[in-house]
Formats: C-alpha cells, sequence, structure tokens
C-alpha cells in the first residue's frame, strides 16, 4: 500500500471525507450572532488581563479562536459562494453573493471608520486602548468578522425552505 493510498485509507477511517463530499448549503441565521458574540466575549476577556498570562486569559484565548474556527466552518458550510466542477452558481446565487459581500462590507468600514474615531481619544484617560498584542488579536477578528458577515447576510437573503405537508 503506498503512501497516498495509506493517507486515503486514514481520512475515510477517520470520517473526514465529509469535508470534500457535495454539501446541501445551509442558511445560518442565529449561528453566526453566537460566533460573533463569542469573538467580543474572548477577545474583551484576553484585553482585560492587559497581556499578563492568567486563566482569565487562556479561557478567552480558547473562546476567540474556537469562535475564529467556527467562522470558518460556517462560511465553508454556508450558503454557497464558490462554484465548482460539476454546480456552477446560477443568477440567484450570484446575486445573493454580490448583495452579501457588498453589504458586510459597507457595514466593516463603517465599523472600522468608528474604531479609527475611538482610537483618536488617546488623550481621555478613563477609556480602554488596545496595546501590542491586542492589536494582533483585533486583526483575527476582523478577519473572522469580515469571512462570518457575508456568510449571515446571505443567509438572511435566501429564501425559507418550504415545509413538507407531511411533517
Amino acid at each position: 500500500m503506498t503512501l497516498p493510498e495509506k493517507m486515503d485509507r486514514f481520512v475515510q477511517v477517520l470520517h473526514l471525507d465529509w469535508i470534500v463530499r457535495e454539501k446541501q448549503p445551509r442558511a445560518f441565521r442565529w449561528a453566526p450572532l453566537l460566533v460573533i458574540a463569542a469573538l467580543v466575549t474572548g477577545y474583551v476577556l484576553m484585553a482585560r488581563t492587559g497581556g499578563a498570562v492568567v486563566p482569565d486569559f487562556f479561557i478567552g484565548w480558547l473562546v476567540f479562536y474556537g469562535a475564529f474556527l467556527a467562522a470558518a466552518f460556517l462560511r465553508a458550510l454556508g450558503p454557497r459562494f464558490t462554484a465548482t466542477v460539476h454546480r456552477p452558481l446560477d443568477e440567484r446565487e450570484l446575486m445573493v453573493k454580490a448583495r452579501a459581500h457588498a453589504t458586510s462590507g459597507v457595514v466593516l468600514a463603517m465599523a472600522v471608520s468608528l474604531g479609527c474615531f475611538y482610537m483618536t481619544t488617546s488623550a481621555v484617560p478613563s477609556l480602554w486602548h488596545p496595546q501590542v498584542m491586542d492589536w494582533f488579536h483585533l486583526g483575527f477578528g476582523v478577519q473572522a468578522v469580515s469571512t462570518l458577515l457575508p456568510t449571515w447576510i446571505a443567509s438572511w437573503l435566501e429564501p425559507r425552505p418550504a415545509r413538507d405537508l407531511e411533517d
């Protein structure tokens, strides 16, 4: 048995081949909101410690980067944004993709603009301002939200599935 055959068998034994199989796209209407809440909660727990290695920092780190991974999985399992060889995007899917990305771009631009205006308040001593590692984590947070927002918006643009009369 060659190495690629062994690796293929290993993937089949662990049932990891479900990732590459053709899946029916899903509309996640509320799950992205929970992931965004987990991102914010994890970031606040990490930033509150001021970079000190305490249990709150590790809990925040786990919550934040767990939500980062969940955002990637929701993007992959949510509405279709990329065409495959056997199934190109139809006109409706292209329209939903364009509207979702345009709307999320506007929302992100507004949020980042407001964040820039907030950062100009560095003279006010009672307000929080990010430290060096907080900026690092904030970059990952913006990246996660930028992959999650189009999925969330496209999920709301998708029509609700028709109810089966036999249910």
